[in-house]
């Protein structure tokens, strides 16, 4: 994290970049908005909102290897697989440009497209729809357990991804 970013507070830091991600993540908070907060209630000096979301999106860019093989596997496998993924605009369009194998999923729902967020429950069913499936036949994943919660609760078959082999089949 640059300097300039680096708040005297780091827990409160995070604490405020979760509790405003959803809104951000969901379209709700501008760029400036989002960052503007968070500059403001963590008492950092002004900065560069282009920069932190460069910052940003390159930490959130990475992907998860062994996830990408799972999909990857299952859908050689022949299962019909989707995305649902919590990204703001800005990681929405470097993840459409530099992620080539998302090409090979039935679905791929971000929530900068769709206006809601996990774990809001708008946004597991919108996801399922775009699968063309039935929330009772649908096995998802995620690695936070309150996402998994979220796709229980609406009759998701949930499971913690916790690495390949949390993989229940």
């Amino acid at each position: 994290m640059e300097d300039y970013l680096r708040p005297d507070n780091v827990e409160h830091f995070w604490s405020l970049y979760e509790e405003f991600r959803p809104a951000y993540d969901a379209g709700h908070l501008s760029d400036a908005q989002y960052w503007g907060r968070i500059r403001a209630l963590a008492g950092l000096a002004p900065f560069d909102v282009s920069h932190a979301i460069e910052l940003d999106t390159e930490h959130l860019l990475v992907a998860d290897e062994e996830m990408v093989r799972a999909v990857l596997g299952f859908i050689g496998q022949g299962h019909s697989v989707g995305i649902l993924a919590n990204v703001p605009a800005a990681l929405g369009t470097r993840i459409r440009q530099t992620q080539p194998w998302l090409e090979e999923c039935a679905a791929v729902t971000l929530s900068c497209d769709i206006g809601v967020a996990k774990p809001d429950p708008e946004a597991y069913l919108v996801a399922v729809d775009a699968l063309g499936a039935q929330a009772k036949d649908t096995h998802f994943f995620d690695d936070r357990p309150d996402f998994v919660a979220g796709a229980q609760h609406l009759g998701l078959k949930a499971h913690l991804f916790t690495g390949i082999t949390s993989i229940p089949f």
